[in-house]
């Protein structure tokens, strides 16, 4: 079983600790060293990369630190990969208030 870990109990992603392949079973791992969910990647995650935990509506904010790090810029399925090609950042932007 492949490992990632959750940074914060209210995060909507995991950080992988290992490169995932599709199909692979993970376990989620909380601060703590306790398993806090177990899944299946749907698609190949590298390692340091962010799989969602959940079912994420385009628009809905993303969640990693316990902190908003952006926004759902399609719908991503609990088990996909969370990066810039489903992720619109929030931070630093000047067209943002």
């Amino acid at each position: 079983m492949k490992k990632m870990l959750l940074l914060h109990p209210n995060d909507t992603v995991a950080t992988a600790m290992e490169n995932i392949m599709e199909n692979d079973a993970v376990s989620v791992f909380d601060m703590a060293g306790l398993i806090y969910q177990q899944l299946i990647a749907l698609e190949q995650i590298d390692e340091g990369h962010k799989i969602a935990l959940q079912d994420i509506e385009q628009g809905q904010l993303i969640r990693k630190y316990g902190y908003v790090i952006g926004c759902a810029s399609q719908d991503i399925l609990k088990g996909q990969s969370v990066h810039t090609h489903n992720l619109e950042s929030l931070r630093g932007r000047g067209d943002l208030q």
